[in-house]
């Protein structure tokens, strides 16, 4: 994982020692048992959609493209609307990613409007891995984990602690975190040994299980108090952060959304040959529009295969 550089000696410290690998073992090979009740439990959130105007594209979608070497022209970007918020969210479809657009956009549509309230913008592109990462609060999907939505909620659980979401901030680096993990004897699965910012996100599907399905975590592993600290922990946090990880409500708040550059070329002088430019603003008033924030998971998610 990067973390941009903090200017707080005591802070860089903190994210230093999040990025440590983990020494207690797992307490299962991998969270799938989790996916089908989380998939009956989060129900898909009404929405319409509304496709851009050829030529435009937002500015992370396009640097995207141009780092995986795809055309960015290959790229439809959509504005899709919920019915629990007044502003859409941009989403960037390649087309030749492996699963329909609907997918992606009934798989988002799953999670809390309070979870998505931390995204900005959700990227689809075609790979022969299937593997996800969040760059400066815009989620990109490579392969099939376009619905998964596991890999969502552990995507968007990065954005949750990353982008401030809980009293404590970020959680990864917190002392409260550290203290919960202290008090477990395991971690959920072997990919949340990777550093303290994945056992989070992992912690996160847990949790979000936990609040979620008749039962909870303790209705599927018997042995779920040897992590019952670190799930709690998130539970508390996404608690006193606004119900985060519970359906129900509206929007509260949103991140910018990125500026609309040309798809092809150079931006100042495409963006002169190219008309009706779109309006990328916040409209709603009622929103809070939050400040800018800075985070990139590649390092740790590149390489990491999700089924």
């Amino acid at each position: 994982m990067r973390v941009s550089s903090l200017p707080f000696a005591g802070v860089f410290f903190s994210v230093l020692v999040a990025s440590q690998r983990l020494t207690k073992p797992p307490l299962q090979q991998n969270l799938d048992n989790l996916k089908q009740g989380l998939v009956n439990n989060l129900k898909v959130t009404p929405h319409t959609k509304e496709r851009w105007a050829a030529g435009w594209m937002p500015a992370r979608c396009k640097v995207v493209a141009n780092e995986e070497n795809l055309n960015p022209a290959d790229f439809q970007v959509w504005n899709v609307r919920y019915n629990d918020c007044s502003e859409p969210w941009v989403m960037c479809y390649h087309k030749n990613s492996p699963k329909p657009l609907n997918n992606l956009v009934n798989a988002f549509g799953r999670l809390p409007v309070h979870t998505r309230d931390y995204v900005r913008h959700i990227i689809s592109a075609p790979s022969p891995d299937n593997w996800a990462y969040i760059f400066d609060a815009s989620i990109v999907f490579f392969g099939n984990t376009l619905d998964n939505l596991a890999v969502h909620l552990h995507e968007s659980g990065h954005a949750l602690d990353l982008g401030n979401a809980y009293p404590a901030k970020p959680l990864s680096s917190s002392d409260r975190w550290r203290n919960a993990y202290q008090q477990d004897s395991a971690v959920p699965d072997p990919y949340s040994q990777t550093n303290q910012v994945e056992n989070v996100a992992q912690n996160t599907v847990v949790a979000s299980f936990h609040k979620n399905v008749n039962g909870g975590f303790p209705g599927v592993n018997p042995n779920s108090r040897r992590i019952v600290n670190q799930y709690s922990t998130v539970v508390q946090q996404q608690k006193e952060g606004g119900d985060l990880l519970i359906p129900g409500g509206k929007c509260r708040k949103r991140l910018p959304n990125n500026e609309a550059v040309p798809v092809g070329g150079n931006s100042r002088v495409m963006g002169e040959a190219v008309q009706g430019k779109p309006d990328v603003s916040i409209k709603d008033s009622a929103l809070e529009v939050m400040a800018e924030v800075s985070y990139d998971t590649r390092e740790a998610c590149n390489g990491t295969v999700f089924t």
